[in-house]
């Protein structure tokens, strides 16, 4: 599946889910990054967000 990039806006056969979009009028998306951009920007695949997480953008800590 082809996905866009949310940071460099290119397009990236292994996108990553990283987080919901929320709205207020209508239904949430999910934001996608590439894989150099994730690994970059330290942010946590969505679907290694804890249980009951609201679905925002996470950060890897730092150690």
């Amino acid at each position: 599946m082809i996905r866009i990039c949310r940071e460099c806006d290119e397009e990236t056969g292994e996108p990553i889910a990283v987080a919901l979009e929320h709205t207020a009028s209508c239904g949430g998306r999910v934001i996608y990054l590439c894989p150099p951009c994730r690994f970059v920007l330290g942010v946590v695949p969505l679907a290694e967000h804890p249980e009951g997480s609201d679905g925002r953008v996470r950060f890897e800590a730092c150690p």
